[in-house]
């Protein structure tokens, strides 16, 4: 074991007043030093620390941020399912319809085909008997002159 210390109140003792002053003023400046060290370390440690917790702030706003796009993206792409499923209907509708009219109209063209070959039968026929009366008429004439 190594030697006893000597007591502090004995060495503080044996001090002069002048001796005793600086020693204390020694041992308060040694104090003051190792509590604004303390503060600093601990100033350090706060600051590290917060600049890490705002890097996570940083993080979980961007990822909140993205889920929430997401989440919006979603609404979005349902919404336009939608929107685009009326539309199909609308199309396949409107598709209906013109090909009711296209029917329509094909029919109207048989109907109107029909009625001009049944009115060129008539012209053709009419004009035949107005042939054949002319030449009895022109032969009749010939013949009784």
């Amino acid at each position: 074991m190594g030697p006893k210390k000597k007591s502090k109140a004995s060495k503080f003792a044996r001090m002069t007043e002048e001796e005793k002053a600086r020693y204390l003023q020694h041992r308060a400046a040694i104090e003051e030093e190792a509590r604004r060290r303390k503060q600093e370390l601990v100033f350090t440690f706060l600051k590290s620390k917060f600049k890490r917790e705002e890097a996570f702030a940083r993080i979980n706003l961007a990822k909140i941020n993205q889920q929430w796009r997401q989440i919006l993206r979603n609404v979005k792409i349902e919404e336009m399912k939608k929107d685009l499923e009326a539309q199909k209907e609308s199309f396949w509708r409107l598709i209906s319809k013109k090909d009711q009219t296209i029917q329509n109209l094909l029919y109207s063209l048989q109907e109107a085909e029909l009625q001009y070959r049944r009115n060129l039968h008539s012209h053709i026929c009419a004009t035949d008997r107005l042939i054949g009366k002319n030449l009895k008429y022109s032969l009749h004439s010939i013949v009784f002159s």
